[in-house]
């Protein structure tokens, strides 16, 4: 039985994991497997010619779909003793992210989360069946990793960092990216049915004083883009559909849960860094009206911490206060 995780994808090898096999390996393991299913039940791929025929190819067919976005290739699913159960092709995504740009509000304290209003031609509007238009989404910055040249003139992919910043700079205006982090497990899978890939998952904070204007992109047209109150997504997907467009994105709704999920983690670090902050101006104050109280205060703190360190903090802690009296008399 081949290995099937340690080797890249192709038409021979259409996943990773040890119970998907490629069609042809599926009719080794079991030469009837496809004959005794129902006709229905098997997938067949049909292929229109330039000259209008259309050729249906045997069950059994490895084929692939490729570009660099992405692929779709046969692919049957195995029972735990590793013989064929059910054939469906699976789809994957080249590296992409998905990005939760927000920001708070410095005059109301709000946070805002950015959303951008997309048309996407692939989806059918089941909710309106007789609109022809492109179904718009009120959905999240996400896109593919793009490819950049290095130092060494290699095409390389731009980190999930680097396309999480870009992104969230191209479709919401940020000018100015604060902090940059991420979930636990920081990815989704879009749907693991058929969908073999997963996305990054980024949480970018952004300075909301420094939103420019939004450049509209031919190649990805982006109706609007606007940061938010939380409440008011929260309320949007609530509905279903506001003037944004429809709040029915999975991957988009996937990623805001995933936020919604950390905002205690956010603010903790924001609490923790107030109160850093009140501690580094009182401790400023501390050291500027007595610098002798200060530095034996903080020996004693070091001691309790770090004994082990504590001879050495404490030669520091002389030489410092030695320098410090010389200083004074000479001043005097």
């Amino acid at each position: 039985m081949p290995e099937q995780g340690n080797q890249e994808l192709n038409i021979s090898h259409p996943g990773k994991g040890e119970h998907i096999i490629s069609p042809s390996e599926a009719l080794k393991r079991n030469p009837d497997f496809f004959q005794k299913r129902p006709e229905w039940a098997n997938w067949k791929l049909k292929v229109r010619h330039l000259d209008g025929r259309i050729e249906e190819m045997p069950p059994g067919t490895d084929w692939e779909a490729v570009s660099r976005f992405g692929s779709y290739r046969s692919a049957v699913i195995t029972n735990p003793d590793g013989s064929p159960s059910f054939d469906r092709p699976r789809a994957d995504e080249a590296p992409a992210v998905n990005v939760v740009a927000y920001g708070k509000d410095k005059t109301t304290g709000e946070l805002k989360i950015a959303m951008i209003s997309q048309p996407r031609p692939h989806a059918d509007n089941d909710f309106e069946p007789t609109n022809r238009g492109d179904m718009v989404f009120e959905q999240i910055p996400m896109g593919f990793l793009e490819k950049i040249i290095g130092k060494d003139p290699i095409i390389k992919t731009e980190s999930v960092r680097q396309g999480a910043a870009r992104e969230t700079a191209e479709e919401t205006g940020a000018g100015a990216v604060k902090d940059i982090s991420y979930p636990e497990y920081p990815k989704h899978y879009p749907n693991p049915t058929f969908v073999g890939t997963s996305t990054d998952v980024v949480f970018v904070e952004v300075d909301l004083e420094k939103i420019n204007e939004l450049k509209q992109d031919k190649n990805e047209p982006i109706y609007k883009a606007s940061y938010i109150p939380l409440a008011e997504l929260i309320a949007d997907i609530k509905k279903g559909k506001t003037d944004r467009g429809y709040a029915r994105m999975g991957t988009s709704n996937s990623a805001i849960l995933m936020f919604l999920s950390n905002l205690d983690s956010f603010r903790n670090a924001e609490r923790n860094q107030r109160i850093l902050s009140q501690e580094g101006q009182a401790n400023r104050q501390f050291k500027q009206e007595d610098p002798e109280g200060y530095v034996k205060h903080s020996l004693r703190r070091s001691k309790i911490k770090h004994p082990e360190n504590f001879e050495e903090n404490k030669k520091k802690a002389e030489a410092y206060l030695s320098r410090l009296y010389k200083d004074v008399l000479r001043k005097k």
